[in-house]
C-alpha cells in the first residue's frame, strides 16, 4: 500500500536537555533544505532528473521531562496528539528518559517513543519491568546519523497512524455490528408483538403457553387459558371507522392489562381478539372471578374522538391438563369455548367443558351462600383431640369448621375455605371461629374439665390485617379465657413474608401469652433459622409426611429429623394425621410428643369432645386398654 510522503499525523516531541541536539534533529527531520538536500536539488536541475521526495516531520522541543508531560497533555486536549516522542536517557536534573517515558504513557498510551542512550542505565529486563513496553519502544543507541533518525521517524509516525486507522475501522465496525444487532431485536419485537397494541402477538403465545405448560407439569400445578373476543367489534370498526376503532382496541387492551394479576399475561390473537394466560391457578373459582372482572371492566363507557362508546366480550376458558396439554389444544378449547358464550347471549363466561361450568356455577353459588352463611348462622365447630403418645391425655383440641347448608347439608371445609380465601371472606370467617372456640373452651373450663389447649388456625390473609392484633386482644377479654389456653396454628409460608413485620406480630401475641403453632410443617420453606427467630411453641409435622412414614424412608427420614429439631428447640411437636397403629409406634419410638389423627378420633361436636374429656382417651395410645377409633 503506498502512502503519501505527508499523510497522517507527523508530529513529533524530541526531548532532550542538550540544545544542540535540538538544532541537530531539526536538521534532519525539518521541513528545510539541509546541505544535502541541497546537492540533491543542483543534480537534478543539471542532469534533468526528478528531485527526490523529503518527508518532513511537525518537530517540537521540550528540555525536561516535566516539560514534555506538560506539552503531550495540551496536545490532547487539542485534539493534535504527538505521534512519537524521541527521549534522551539522561537530562539532569529532572527525571530521567525512563521516568520521562512512564510518566507520558499514563497520559498517552498510543505514543511511539525512541529512548536515545549512550550508557546501559537500564537492561531490557529492567525497563520491562517497570513499564508495559508492548510494542511502542525501540532504543536507538548514540552516536547515530541522520538516516537511522528518518527512518524512525518515519516507521513510529506511520505505525502510530495505522493503529488509529485500525482503532477507526474496528470501531466503525462495532457501530455496524450495534446497529445490526439493534435492527433484528426491532425485527424480533415486530415479529412478536402487535404493533397497535404493543401487546405479544400470537406467535409469541406459542412459546410463552408452551413454557408455562411445561413449568406446570413440572410442579404439578394448573394453568388457565382465557379466550376473549369483542362482541359486534365489526359494526364499530365499519360504522364509525378504522382509526376509531383502532382506538377502542387499544383501550381494551390497556384495560385488560390493568385488570389481570402481575403474574398474568395478556396477548393480541387476532382482529378483535384477546388471549389471556393464567398461571398460577389453584381452582376454578379464580378464574371465574378474573373473567368477571375482565368483562366489567369492558363494559365501562369509555371516550374515543368524542364517541361515549361501550363494548362487550365473550370470554372463554380452557384449562391445563383438563382440557389439553398442548398449547394449539389449550387454545382451540378455549376458543370454542367463548364461541359457546356468543351463542349463548354474549357478555359472559364459559367453560370448555359442560361439566366445569355446572362446577364453577355451584362454586359462585358457594360464595353468595358463604356471604349469607355467617348472618344464617349456618356454621359449626368440630374438635380434633391432641394427645400425648405417652400417657394418652388429651392435651388440647383443633377447631374445625363446618357448614350446615339448608339444602347442601354438610358442606366440606375442602371445598369452600379455598372459595373463602379468593373472596376475603375468610377473615370474617377466621373471627367467628376464633370467637366461638374460645367461647367453647371457656365453657369446658367452667365445667371443670380437664385444661388444654384451644388451637385455630389462621389464614395469612387474616394474619395481615391491621386489626389482627387488637381482635385476638378483644376476643380474649369478651370471652375471659386465659391467653395461654389460646393456640394459634399459623402456616411456614407466613413466616418468609416480610419478616419483620411479621416478628413483631409474633412478639406482640407471645407477650399477651397465646401461644404459637407452625402448621404444615415441612411443606413450606421454613428453615432453622426461622425458627430460631420467631418465638414459636409448636411445630405440627404435615400429614402427608405421617401417611407413609411405614413405606417411605425419605418421609420416615424427614419426620425423624423434624422431631429430632423441635426437641433440640425446645419445641413441641406435634404429629397431624396419625391414621394406624404403625404410625403411632414410629412415632412413639422417635419421642414425638403428641398426635392428632383418625386413629384417635375424627372432629367432633362440643357435647363428644366434653364426654372425652371427662372419660379419657389412654386407651386410644396403649390398645391393650382400649380399642382405637375408626
Amino acid at each position: 500500500m503506498s502512502r503519501s510522503a505527508n499523510t497522517g499525523n507527523r508530529r513529533i516531541l524530541l526531548i532532550d536537555d542538550n540544545p544542540a541536539i535540538h538544532q541537530d534533529f531539526q536538521k534532519i527531520l525539518g521541513a528545510g533544505l539541509n546541505s544535502e538536500a541541497a546537492l540533491n536539488s543542483v543534480e537534478a536541475a543539471l542532469f534533468g532528473d526528478s528531485v527526490p521526495v523529503r518527508q518532513a516531520f511537525a518537530l517540537d522541543s521540550a528540555y525536561q521531562g516535566q516539560e514534555a508531560l506538560a506539552m503531550v497533555m495540551a496536545a490532547l486536549e487539542q485534539n493534535r496528539p504527538y505521534a512519537m516522542a524521541f527521549i534522551d536517557m539522561r537530562m539532569p536534573p529532572g527525571w530521567d528518559g525512563v521516568e520521562t517515558l512512564e510518566r507520558l504513557w499514563q497520559v498517552d498510551p498510543r505514543l511511539q517513543v525512541a529512548l536515545c542512550t549512550a550508557y546501559s542505565d537500564y537492561s531490557w529486563e529492567q525497563m520491562a519491568e517497570r513499564l508495559d513496553l508492548g510494542d511502542r519502544l525501540l532504543i536507538l543507541k548514540k552516536p547515530f546519523d541522520s538516516i537511522e533518525i528518518r527512518q524512525m521517524a518515519s516507521a513510529l509516525t506511520v505505525k502510530w497512524q495505522m493503529a488509529q486507522d485500525a482503532a477507526i475501522k474496528m470501531s466503525n465496525l462495532e457501530q455496524v455490528v450495534e446497529d445490526r444487532a439493534l435492527e433484528l431485536l426491532n425485527m424480533s419485537h415486530l415479529l412478536q408483538y402487535d404493533a397497535l397494541t404493543e401487546l405479544p402477538n400470537a406467535a409469541l403465545l406459542q412459546d410463552r403457553l408452551t413454557q408455562a405448560i411445561a413449568i406446570a407439569r413440572r410442579q404439578r400445578k394448573q394453568l388457565a387459558v382465557m379466550f376473549l373476543g369483542l362482541d359486534r367489534f365489526k359494526r364499530i370498526n365499519n360504522g364509525m371507522g378504522h382509526p376509531i376503532g383502532d382506538a377502542l382496541l387499544k383501550t381494551v387492551a390497556g384495560r385488560l392489562v390493568a385488570t389481570v394479576r402481575q403474574s398474568d399475561s395478556v396477548f393480541r390473537h387476532g382482529a378483535d381478539e384477546f388471549v389471556l394466560l393464567l398461571t398460577d391457578v389453584t381452582h376454578p373459582q379464580q378464574s371465574i372471578g378474573i373473567a368477571q372482572k375482565l368483562l366489567a371492566a369492558l363494559r365501562v363507557p369509555q371516550c374515543i374522538a368524542g364517541h361515549d362508546l361501550s363494548v362487550t366480550a365473550s370470554l372463554g376458558i380452557g384449562t391445563y391438563p383438563d382440557d389439553g396439554e398442548d398449547a394449539e389444544s389449550l387454545i382451540s378449547k378455549a376458543e370454542a369455548a367463548m364461541h359457546n358464550a356468543k351463542e349463548n347471549g354474549r357478555d359472559d363466561f364459559r367453560f370448555f367443558k359442560p361439566d366445569m361450568n355446572q362446577c364453577a356455577r355451584a362454586q359462585q353459588s358457594i360464595e353468595i351462600g358463604l356471604r349469607q352463611a355467617l348472618a344464617r348462622h349456618e356454621f359449626v365447630l368440630h374438635y380434633q383431640p391432641k394427645l400425648n403418645l405417652q400417657t394418652g391425655a388429651i392435651t388440647g383440641a383443633e377447631a374445625l369448621i363446618r357448614w350446615q347448608h339448608p339444602e347442601r347439608g354438610m358442606i366440606s371445609p375442602a371445598e369452600f375455605i379455598p372459595i373463602a380465601e379468593d373472596s376475603g371472606l375468610i377473615v370474617p370467617l377466621s373471627q367467628w371461629v376464633l370467637r366461638e372456640a374460645c367461647r367453647q373452651a371457656r365453657v369446658w373450663r367452667d365445667a371443670h374439665l380437664p385444661p388444654l389447649s384451644m388451637a385455630v388456625n389462621i389464614s395469612a390473609l387474616d394474619f395481615r390485617q391491621r386489626g389482627f392484633l387488637q381482635g385476638i386482644r378483644a376476643v380474649l377479654e369478651e370471652t375471659q379465657l386465659a391467653p395461654h389456653a389460646l393456640e394459634l396454628e399459623i402456616t411456614e409460608g407466613v413466616l418468609i413474608q416480610d419478616v419483620e413485620s411479621t416478628l413483631s406480630v409474633f412478639q406482640a401475641l407471645k407477650d399477651m401469652g397465646v401461644r404459637l403453632a407452625i402448621d404444615d410443617f415441612g411443606t413450606g420453606y421454613s428453615s432453622l433459622s426461622y425458627l430460631r427467630r420467631f418465638p414459636v411453641d409448636v411445630l405440627k409435622i404435615d400429614q402427608s409426611f405421617v401417611r407413609d412414614i411405614g413405606t417411605d424412608e425419605n418421609d420416615a427420614a424427614i419426620v425423624s429429623a423434624i422431631i429430632g429439631m423441635g426437641n433440640s428447640l425446645k419445641l413441641r411437636v406435634i404429629a397431624e394425621g396419625v391414621e394406624t397403629r404403625e404410625q403411632l409406634v414410629f412415632l412413639q419410638a422417635h419421642r414425638c410428643e403428641e398426635g392428632q389423627g383418625f386413629y384417635f378420633s375424627r372432629a367432633v361436636t362440643a357435647e363428644a369432645f366434653a364426654t372425652l374429656l371427662a372419660e379419657g382417651m389412654a386407651g386410644r395410645v396403649h390398645p391393650s386398654v382400649r380399642q382405637p377409633c375408626r
